[in-house]
This record gives C-alpha cells, structure tokens and sequence, in this order.
C-alpha cells in the first residue's frame, strides 16, 4: 500500500512539473498560444485596417467569437480548412452569401482568409463581405499558411 501511494505522488508531481514547464514555455514565447478561456481583451482588433494577426484570430477561434471564411477554391477547401471554416470562394459569393448571412451577424469578427502572402482573394471577399454591410470584417493574411505551421485545428472535407 505504502508503495502504490509513493508511486502515485511520484506520478502526480511529474506530470505537475511538465505542466507547469509548459504553461512557461508558453508563457515566455513571443507567439505563445492562448490559454482556454482568455479573456476578450487579449484581443487586439484593428481599428483602421483590416488585417488581423494570427494570435487574434486565435483567441476569437478558441472562444467562438468569430467566423472564419476561406476565399479559396472549393477543391483547396476540401483539401484542407481551418476548423469550422465555410467555404466562400470570391467567384460564389453572391449564391452563398444569403445561406450565411444570419450566421455573420452578432460575431465579434469575420476572417476571411486565403493562402499565401500575396493572395488577393481574401482581401476581395473582405470588401464584398462590406459592401453587404457585415461589420468587423478582417483579413488574415496568408491565413492558411500560418494556421497549418502553428499546428492549429484544421480538418479536411466539406
């Protein structure tokens, strides 16, 4: 008995210390993640601009408050997405905005995205998305890229 109890304490204070390792390690890093349940004011959404970086869409992410559009092509979706994306390719946008309409409204931001740095399409959908009057609209650029290399949630399929 006196062994099982020594065996579970030892158990216990590892996986405490590699927990508490890797909240620091977190902690220390420049682009550390969020930790579940960040507060809304960890977010820094943009006033002026319509860029967003990688670590507010983050927080927006993990506590639901927004919705991620990818402006990519329907094959490049299926191919893989940040998790929970619709799809919205530029070319669509005018059939499928009205079947996302509703669920645009009340997010704290729309992100739409694409791939790579010089990728126009998400900056288009953004300004449609405007021109509709959906508000807090923002482009994170190169999106997927950064998404997937962070080793975030992606999932693949419609």
């Amino acid at each position: 008995m006196q062994l099982v109890r020594k065996t579970l304490m030892q158990s216990f204070l590892l996986v405490a210390m590699a927990v508490a390792a890797g909240l620091a390690v977190n902690a220390l890093r420049p682009d550390g993640l969020p930790l579940a349940g960040a507060t809304p004011s960890a977010v820094t959404l943009p006033g002026d601009s319509t860029d967003i970086a990688l670590k507010d869409a983050v927080v927006l992410s993990m506590s639901r408050r927004a919705v991620f559009l990818d402006a990519r092509s329907g094959f490049e979706f299926a191919d893989g997405h940040i998790q929970g994306a619709l799809s919205v390719p530029v070319d669509d946008f005018e059939r499928i905005f009205p079947g996302i309409e509703k669920e645009l409204a009340g997010k704290d931001a729309v992100i739409a995205y694409c791939d790579g740095e010089r990728c126009p399409l998400s900056g288009e959908l953004a300004a449609k998305l405007a021109a509709r009057g959906v508000k807090n609209v923002y482009v994170l650029k190169n999106g997927w890229t950064l998404w997937n290399n962070e080793g975030l949630p992606v999932e693949k399929g419609r």
